[in-house]
C-alpha cells in the first residue's frame, strides 16, 4: 500500500474516534486533536482534505512537517511520540499525523486535558480525567515500568544513552536541561524512586541478560532445513536492544547472498540481499519492540533456513495476521521501549512497518511474507527465491549466480593488479574492496563508502578514490560536491562485461 492508497483508504473510512480530516494547518486545533487521541485510543489526522472529503492538498508541506513536529513535541505534556509525514496523493501533498494511545495519560495541551468523544475533540470531564488517572496507575504496574533491582548506572551503556539524548535534542527538540543521563531517564520514566526500570535495562544495559535473562536473542543459520543434524552457525546475542539491532544485521550480512540485476537497455544495477535488508530490519525491529519480555520463558529467534527466513517472538499480537498486512494504529506492548526506539529514529511511520516489509518484498519479486499469530507468539516467515547453500529455485531473471559473482570479483581484482603500479598487496586489496562497493552501489559520496567499507579515515578514502580515478575506473558526476557521486566509467564497464 503506497501513500495514495493509504490516504484513499482513510477517506473511505470517514471520520471517527480515531480519525479526523482538516483542510488547513491550524496548530492549536491540531494540538487539541492529538491530545485527545493520546488520552483515548490513539488516532490519525489528515491535513489537506476538504469538508466533502476531497484531497485539496497544502502548500509548503515539508516546512509544516518540521514545524508541527517541533510544536507538538513542546506543547503536549508529557512528551509523546507523534509521527508527522508528508504523503503524495494525485500530485498534491497532504500531511498525516499519527499517535499511539498515550502510555502516560492524562496528556495536557495548552493547560487543558482533551478527550476524544466520537468524531469530536472535547475537554475531558472530571469523570474522564479520574478514569485516565486510574488507568495510568494500572499501567504503572506494567512489567516494563517495574523496578529492576540491583542495577546501577555503571551497568548501563552511557554511550547508547547519549546517542538517544543527542538525537532527541536535535530532532525532537528535547529541553537541553535533560542532557544528563539520569535526568533524561527520569524524564521518560526509566529511572524512578532511585531505581532503573526493566525497560531501561532492555534498552541500555551493557549486559541486560544478567538481570533479565529473557532479553537474549537467538540467531541461527541452517543450510539444509529442519532435518539437518546441526546448524552451521548458532549463537545467542545478549546485548541491549540497540546493540542487538546491529548484531542481527551483521548476522544477515554474514550469511545471506546478494542478488545483482542488470537492465538490458542501460547500465543500471539493483543490488540487495536475497530478502531486502530494509524488510529484515523492520521485521527484527518489530519483534524486539513488541515482544513480551515479562515471562522468564519468553524468547526471540531469527533463523535462516535454506528456503526461508523466520523471525519469531513471544507475545500475543493485538492484531490478527490479516490485519497486520494493512495500515493500522500500532498498539505497543512496551510503550516506554517503543518511545525510546522512536526517539532514536528506528520507527519512522507508526503503523506502517508491516506495509514497508510487504512493499520491499514485492519490489524484489519475492513472495508475500507470512505472519502466523497464536495466543503466545508471532512468527514472520520470508520465503526465498534462492536456495541458500544450494541451487537457485525461481531466482530473478538476470541475477548473477555464484560463479558470475566470482568472475566479477576476479575482474575487479585483475583490473586493480593491472592498472595500479607501486601499491602494496594490502593496498590493492583495499582498492578492490572500494571499487567493488562503488560497482555495487553507484552514485554515493566518499562518506557513504567510508561507512560501508570501513577502510579507514576520510582522508585515506580520498586517497583511494583518487587512485581509482587516475586508473580510469571511476568518475565523479554531479554539479556540486554535496549532490553528486561516484560512478564506474565505460572502461570499467567493458572490463566487467568481458
Amino acid at each position: 500500500m503506497n501513500s495514495e492508497q493509504l490516504i484513499k483508504s482513510l477517506l473511505k473510512q470517514g471520520e471517527s474516534d480515531q480519525l479526523e480530516f482538516k483542510q488547513v494547518v491550524r496548530k492549536d486545533a491540531i494540538g487539541k486533536s492529538i491530545c485527545g487521541f493520546l488520552n483515548h485510543e490513539g488516532g490519525q489526522v489528515v491535513i489537506g482534505i476538504s469538508d466533502d472529503k476531497k484531497v485539496i492538498g497544502i502548500t509548503d508541506a515539508e516546512n509544516w512537517e518540521k514545524e508541527l513536529n517541533q510544536y507538538l513535541n513542546t506543547t503536549i505534556i508529557p512528551e509523546a511520540p507523534v509521527m508527522v509525514s508528508v504523503e503524495q496523493v494525485g500530485g498534491k501533498q497532504v500531511l498525516l499525523l499519527k499517535v499511539w494511545a498515550g502510555s502516560k495519560q492524562p496528556y495536557i495541551f495548552d493547560g487543558s486535558i482533551y478527550f476524544r468523544r466520537g468524531q469530536s475533540t472535547v475537554k475531558a470531564t472530571s469523570q474522564e480525567i479520574s478514569d485516565l488517572i486510574h488507568n495510568r496507575q494500572i499501567d504503572e504496574l506494567h512489567w516494563e515500568r517495574q523496578m529492576a533491582l540491583g542495577v546501577e548506572l555503571e551497568d548501563l551503556d552511557i554511550n547508547e544513552i547519549q546517542k538517544t539524548i543527542d538525537r532527541s535534542i536535535n530532532e525532537s527538540k528535547l529541553d537541553e536541561s535533560k542532557k544528563n543521563p539520569i535526568d533524561f531517564l527520569s524524564h521518560f520514566g526509566l529511572f524512578q524512586n532511585g531505581h532503573f526500570t526493566n525497560a531501561a535495562v532492555v534498552l541500555f544495559a551493557k549486559n541486560p541478560a544478567r538481570f533479565i535473562p529473557q532479553t537474549r536473542v537467538r540467531v541461527a543459520f541452517l543450510e539444509k532445513g529442519k532435518t539437518a543434524d546441526e546448524f552451521v552457525d548458532d549463537k545467542i546475542l545478549d546485548g541491549n536492544l540497540f546493540k542487538n539491532i546491529l548484531n542481527v544485521q551483521d548476522f544477515f550480512e554474514k550469511h545471506l547472498r546478494t542478488t545483482r540485476k542488470f537492465s538490458e537497455k542501460e547500465w543500471e544495477r539493483q543490488d540487495d540481499y536475497v530478502v531486502p535488508m530494509s524488510a529484515l530490519r523492520e521485521a527484527v525491529m518489530n519483534a524486539l519492540v513488541h515482544r513480551d519480555y515479562s515471562f522468564p520463558s519468553a524468547s526471540m529467534a531469527v533463523i535462516i533456513y535454506s528456503d526461508r527466513i523466520e523471525v519469531f517472538n513471544s507475545g500475543k499480537s493485538p492484531l490478527k495476521a490479516a490485519e497486520l498486512k494493512k495500515s493500522h494504529l500500532s498498539l505497543p506492548v512496551n510503550p516506554d521501549i517503543a518511545h525510546m526506539v522512536f526517539l532514536r529514529g528506528y520507527i519512522e511511520k507508526i503503523g506502517r512497518g508491516t506495509i514497508k516489509i510487504m512493499n520491499a518484498c514485492k519490489a524484489a519479486g519475492l513472495k508475500v511474507p507470512k505472519w502466523t499469530t497464536t495466543e503466545t507468539s508471532v512468527k514472520l516467515a520470508f520465503p526465498l527465491n534462492v536456495k541458500l547453500g544450494g541451487a537457485t529455485d525461481g531466482a530473478h531473471d538476470g541475477a548473477f549466480d555464484d560463479s558470475l559473482n566470482s568472475k566479477l570479483d576476479g575482474a575487479i581484482d585483475g583490473a586493480i593488479d593491472g592498472a595500479i603500479d607501486g601499491a602494496t598487496k594490502a593496498t590493492k586489496g583495499k582498492l578492490s574492496v572500494l571499487l567493488q562497493a562503488i560497482v555495487n552501489n553507484e552514485g554515493k559520496r566518499i562518506p557513504d563508502y567510508k561507512e560501508t567499507t570501513k577502510l579507514g579515515s576520510e582522508r585515506t578514502m580520498e586517497r583511494y578514490v583518487e587512485q581509482l580515478r587516475e586508473a580510469g575506473f571511476i568518475e565523479f558526476k554531479g554539479s556540486a560536491a554535496q549532490t553528486g557521486g561516484y560512478f564506474i566509467t565505460e572502461k570499467m564497464k567493458k572490463i566487467i562485461r568481458s
